[in-house]
């Protein structure tokens, strides 16, 4: 029985951004790993990532250690430091093994927060580096796969980082729910989408703090991991439907990460509602209002190319089953986050409000389809 882990992740290290990787171009200023009461932190451009305090805060699970030692935040992890770091495939090939886990998609860290600099060309150095490490570190497992990263403040460095993440062996790449303030909508993204499509790769929509309107708005990390974490993944949705991306690139592969799947027949609904009613009235009098998608949402579901993660302790997973089909529900351990759940392999195959069908479609035959990994 092979299962597929569609959403973990790794710790960036040292090693992400070393001289074999990162443009010597920006080497000067490579992220540095700094202490602070047994706390680490990367130091970008002379700030700090996480934030954990204060205005735009931010929580991240790296730099989980310095020199061997774990960081005060990595205490009591249930990964070993190598398999958190991938400082090769071994550990975390143990991993999974103790949980059940045939492959897993690894998706950045780091990454989750926006903007890490304000200088666009450091961001694509840093984007490069961390794929170019990846492909290194990844080459020839075919346990472990892996999503890109890219720079969407600099579409054509994004779509160069689309085609060498591809030779590099990339299954995916991640973007957050915005563009930075920009939604995924943007026509200044469509050329970023083509490629996509070329290479044949999938979209990861991850949670993140991708939208510093939002992210400002916040000066405590408890109401901002709610909202300002988990809102844009919900906006990227509308902005990909709404915004007709999914009608010029019907072949694009896009799955939802991390925000659980409750929140999904609240956006399909509420988009449904509109584009049924104002967006059928108001074109009348102002036909610039008219939306800009061709199809009833629930049109774009059955095209089967859109996925959505659910957390296995999900209370309303059988309704979002039977509201998009089995056949786009996949499932991410978050392994090794501090709040993943151990043993979700386990915990899925357990629940008995589900039909074996789908079990097995969502350990397996879902994120095999998204991202192009084959029948087992």
């Amino acid at each position: 029985m092979r299962v597929i882990d569609a959403d973990g992740h790794v710790e960036e290290n040292p090693a992400t951004f070393s001289d074999k990787y990162l443009d010597p171009a920006f080497r000067s200023r490579r992220p540095q790993i700094v202490a602070r009461d047994e706390m680490l932190y990367w130091c970008i451009d002379e700030q700090l990532y996480p934030r954990r305090v204060g205005r735009g805060c931010n929580n991240m699970g790296t730099p989980a250690s310095l020199n061997g030692k774990l960081a005060r935040h990595s205490f009591g992890k249930p990964d070993s430091i190598d398999s958190m770091e991938l400082n090769g495939t071994k550990a975390r090939l143990q991993s999974l093994d103790k949980e059940g886990i045939s492959v897993q998609v690894i998706y950045p860290t780091l990454f989750l927060a926006y903007p890490l600099s304000s200088d666009s060309g450091l961001m694509t150095a840093l984007c490069s580096s961390y794929n170019r490490w990846m492909g290194d570190q990844l080459s020839g497992c075919e346990r472990l796969k892996w999503a890109a990263v890219v720079n969407l403040d600099d579409v054509p460095a994004a779509i160069r980082e689309v085609r060498e993440s591809k030779r590099l062996g990339a299954a995916a790449v991640m973007v957050l729910g915005t563009a930075g303030d920009k939604q995924l909508d943007h026509p200044s993204l469509y050329p970023f989408y083509e490629a996509m499509v070329e290479e044949n790769l999938a979209l990861g929509v991850h949670v993140g703090w991708s939208c510093p309107s939002i992210n400002n708005l916040y000066d405590h990390i408890y109401p901002s991991g709610v909202i300002a974490f988990h809102m844009p993944v919900l906006m990227g949705c509308t902005a990909l439907i709404s915004g007709g991306i999914l009608d010029r690139f019907e072949d694009l592969r896009t799955v939802f990460l991390e925000t659980g799947c409750l929140w999904v027949p609240f956006i399909l609904d509420r988009l449904h509602h509109r584009y049924e009613t104002v967006g059928k009235f108001l074109p009348q009098f102002i036909p610039e209002t008219k939306p800009r998608q061709l199809l009833p949402v629930m049109e774009y579901v059955k095209r089967g190319n859109l996925f959505f993660s659910t957390e296995i302790d999900d209370f309303l997973l059988p309704q979002i089953i039977e509201l998009v089909g089995e056949g786009n529900i996949v499932f991410g351990t978050d392994m090794p986050h501090g709040d993943r759940e151990c043993y979700a392999p386990r915990a899925l195959q357990e629940r008995t409000d589900l039909s074996e069908s789908a079990k097995e479609k969502i350990r397996d035959h879902n994120p095999a389809r998204l991202y192009g990994l084959g029948p087992e």
